[in-house]
């Protein structure tokens, strides 16, 4: 095989993982104060929810509002909140989708 694709795949992952690893090595050696600590609590969470609601409203870059997909989301909703259960939420919101895409 040729060296250049060696290359390639070494720096894709250096890449790909020094953008990951190197800021939880340098933020695990300073002593944060408990106000960003809090901060850095709700960035995961602000993140999915752009994500998702980007995906529930945003189509063709355009906002529209898709039936089946927002029933879906309001399916799988109910159950996250009622059961707490991350696999059989997700479980249900597959089957939700593909069930609401044979219908309509």
């Amino acid at each position: 095989m040729n060296m250049n694709i060696w290359y390639i795949i070494l720096g894709g992952c250096a890449v790909t993982l020094l953008p990951r690893v190197l800021p939880v090595m340098l933020i695990s050696k300073i002593n944060l104060n408990d106000r960003v600590l809090k901060f850095f609590k709700y960035i995961p969470i602000s993140i999915l929810t752009a994500l998702v609601a980007s995906e529930l409203l945003i189509s063709n870059n355009k906002f529209s509002m898709n039936n089946s997909v927002i029933i879906a989301a309001v399916i799988t909703a109910l159950v996250a909140v009622k059961k707490n259960n991350l696999l059989l939420t997700v479980i249900v919101g597959v089957i939700s989708m593909a069930v609401l895409r044979f219908i309509f």
